[in-house]
């Protein structure tokens, strides 16, 4: 056996040998990469051939992986830089013996302590490669002046970031590799950017434990990218990378063995929102044959959809298999598809996804709906909350529900199981949410009335069982809904007995006048119209009391509310504060000269706000204090008091009305000084004051304004005490 297993493995290196010598034997051929400009490569002419009968690989395929620049073909005839070292912290030189210009250079430099790339390499632009593996290298560095690099190894390092702008010029780069570096992130883009074409790229090694979509996605071909070996447990999109529709992507292998990958691959986060766009990159391979998948929601739509693109997505796609949840384990994919199962792919929800609490829910992506099962929980009500979703599947079973309440979940419920509870009664408002074609369920519960709304629902997806209905006129239309809806065409989903004066008789076989005789259905006609009647005369009087609502409180104020003679006004500093539009010349005029000059001739204390306005007060402060202490208002109407620009009008008027509302003492005294109709007030409330002629015409034909304006603001005390004066002087005489 020990012998047998000795010639085997000799078998096999003599094999791989023999490869490797039928590859460098074979006949290099010049070459030029599809998508980059470089003629100094060859491509081995018979390897690279492929025969249509057995190969699914184009020759480009096959040149972006084994072509070679000139300088290795047949063997390396690059000229070797020397390093020297400068500093004691790492930092070198280098410089070579050659001085030819037209020379390809090389540098390799491995197990040293060099820090950072050679100060003077830019003195060397021609070098194709760099070899700096094993040294103290924290960072990539410039290379932009390298135009001709084509190959860079900067493994075993310590460079743990690499940005998107470290290789953006070096347009001819075909070999990458940085492995064991501790590598921690890849910026977006960093190696797939429109100026590069990496066939080769290494990153294995690191501890990455993300990587960027646009990072694994390139319009040129490429033979492999390798990030095997990190800790990559996601595939992120952060600068928002999206497959245009109108390009083509080659694309190449993308290795991503031994990472930690358990969740599939969510594809719309990554800018694939339309399944088919996955055709962009048919010619990709993710190989990911040690995944430990989770088998849940995240998974089925792409199963589902995009079955065959996977297939050639993953090319080991035929080893994918499930390792949770645990009764799947060991369940390879294409065993659940040719099965039919997809329908396990489930996400199960939590109480943080509003999942009722002792309740099952989860979302199934082949079924389209979200399942909320909380049978034989103690429900004595519907839950107040369910996980959102556009296809809820309600399991409500076996409970305590005695009322069938209202939830804002209903409308989007296609499936709702209610059997075996105690169900009595209905909430209207309940039944009318629930769409026309859900599937219902309400058989072994206790109502012996049927909602009228439930005749818009489909009696052979509504289950009620056996109902035993007590029937009267209003369950007539019951009668009507079993005859057009088909309902003996399923009777087997439930079965109504009206139970009348005449005993137990089945819905289908009643009659009008078994269940309501014509007198009653007579004045049930009557009082029904009755009712409407008196329901429209209602909304018309609230209609017109809400219309003129200012109105009726003025006549409610004269009539209904008047207080007895407040003594409050004797104590207030005011017996009017007076407002008017200032701005009028004419009507400032007469107030001052006039109005003003004879009712404080005649003892009243008035207050004008553009005459008694302490200078520097705050104007507004100011006015609300005065109103607060006057025991009446007088409003002057003109054309413009409550125009717009005019503010100051519309802020006295403001708290007159706040005072006036507040206190039953005060009244207010409106002169309509511009003769202005009801339509051409445009505020409510001095509207409501013209159209119940509560305002003095400033025309007055009996030309008594000023005396008509003296009894509507009261006799004043003055003039008062002076009269009881008299009163009691005509006694003494007597």
């Amino acid at each position: 056996m020990k012998y047998a297993l000795l010639t085997v493995l000799i078998l096999v290196e003599i094999s791989s040998v023999y490869s490797q010598l039928r590859y460098w034997n074979d006949e290099f051929v010049p070459w030029i990469p599809k998508y980059a400009n470089r003629t100094y490569m060859k491509c081995p002419n018979k390897s690279c051939t492929p025969d249509p009968l057995k190969h699914q690989w184009t020759r480009e395929d096959c040149c972006v992986c084994r072509a070679k620049p000139l300088w290795e073909v047949p063997v390396d005839t690059t000229v070797r830089l020397q390093l020297e070292y400068t500093r004691r912290n790492g930092m070198a030189v280098v410089f070579s013996e050659e001085q030819n210009k037209s020379q390809y250079y090389s540098l390799y430099h491995s197990q040293g302590y060099l820090s950072q790339i050679p100060i003077n390499i830019c003195d060397f632009p021609n070098i194709v490669r760099i070899d700096l593996q094993s040294n103290q290298l924290t960072e990539v560095g410039n290379l932009s002046c390298l135009s001709m690099l084509d190959t860079l190894d900067l493994s075993y390092n310590k460079i743990h970031f690499i940005g998107n702008d470290t290789f953006l010029s070096l347009t001819n780069l075909r070999e990458l590799r940085v492995t064991h570096n501790g590598l921690k992130a890849l910026a977006p883009a960093t190696i797939t950017a429109s100026s590069l074409q990496i066939f080769k790229a290494d990153f294995s090694y690191n501890d990455m434990d993300s990587i960027e979509f646009s990072n694994m996605i390139s319009e040129s071909d490429f033979c492999n990218i390798t990030f095997a070996s990190n800790n990559i447990s996601k595939i992120v999109n952060t600068n928002n990378f999206e497959i245009d529709p109108n390009k083509n992507y080659r694309g190449g292998i993308v290795d991503l063995v031994g990472n930690s990958f358990t969740t599939f691959i969510d594809f719309e986060k990554l800018g694939i929102t339309d399944i088919a766009i996955l055709g962009k990159v048919l010619s990709y391979g993710f190989v990911m044959p040690d995944v430990k998948w989770t088998c849940d929601c995240h998974m089925e739509p792409y199963l589902e959809l995009a079955e065959d693109v996977i297939k050639r997505i993953w090319r080991d796609y035929f080893n994918i298999s499930c390792w949770n949840p645990p009764e799947y384990r060991g369940k390879t994919i294409p065993d659940i598809v040719k099965e039919g199962r997809l329908d396990i792919f489930i996400c199960n929800l939590t109480e943080v996804d509003k999942c009722p609490q002792n309740c099952t829910c989860f979302t199934q992506p082949k079924e389209r709906r979200t399942v909320v099962d909380c049978s034989d929980v103690g429900l004595t009500e519907l839950p107040p909350y369910v996980p959102q979703g556009n296809n809820l599947t309600l399991i409500f079973k076996n409970n305590n529900i005695t009322h069938f309440g209202n939830r804002s979940y209903l409308k989007d419920a296609t499936v709702l199981d209610m059997s075996g509870n105690k169900v009595a009664s209905f909430s209207p408002e309940a039944i009318e949410m629930l769409p026309d074609d859900i599937a219902l369920n309400f058989a072994d519960n206790n109502f012996k009335k049927v909602p009228r709304a439930f005749q818009t629902l489909n009696p052979c997806k509504s289950k009620f069982g056996d109902v035993t209905i007590d029937c009267n006129c209003d369950t007539e239309w019951i009668k009507h809904w079993a005859d057009n809806r088909g309902l003996k065409q399923c009777s087997n989903m439930s079965s109504y007995v009206c139970e009348t004066d005449h005993g137990l008789i089945p819905v289908d076989e009643i009659s009008t006048d078994d269940i309501c005789k014509q007198e009653n259905f007579m004045i049930t006609s009557i009082i029904s119209i009755i009712l409407s009647l008196l329901s429209t005369l209602i909304v018309i009087i609230f209609g017109v009391v809400y219309l003129f609502r200012y109105e009726v409180y003025l006549l409610q104020r004269k009539y209904f509310l008047r207080n007895p003679a407040s003594k409050v006004g004797c104590f207030l500093k005011y017996d009017a504060f007076v407002s008017f539009n200032d701005e009028n010349d004419e009507l400032r005029m007469w107030v001052l000269n006039v109005l003003v000059r004879h009712l404080e001739a005649s003892g009243y204390r008035l207050f004008v706000p553009c005459r008694d306005l302490p200078p520097g007060s705050i104007k507004e402060e100011e006015i609300l204090e005065q109103i607060i202490n006057s025991r009446k208002y007088l409003i002057i109407l003109c054309d413009y008091y409550q125009q717009n620009d005019i503010t100051w009008t519309q802020i006295e008027w403001k708290y007159i009305w706040c005072h006036f509302r507040q206190c039953m003492e005060r009244n207010i005294i409106v002169i309509n000084f511009d003769h202005l109709g009801t339509s051409e007030q445009p505020d409510q409330k001095l509207r409501a004051f013209v159209r119940l002629g509560y305002d003095i015409d400033f025309s007055n034909r009996k030309h008594d304004l000023i005396f008509t304006v003296k009894l509507r603001l009261e006799l004043h005390l003055k003039v008062y005490f002076s009269m009881e004066t008299k009163r009691l002087n005509s006694w003494d005489t007597i």
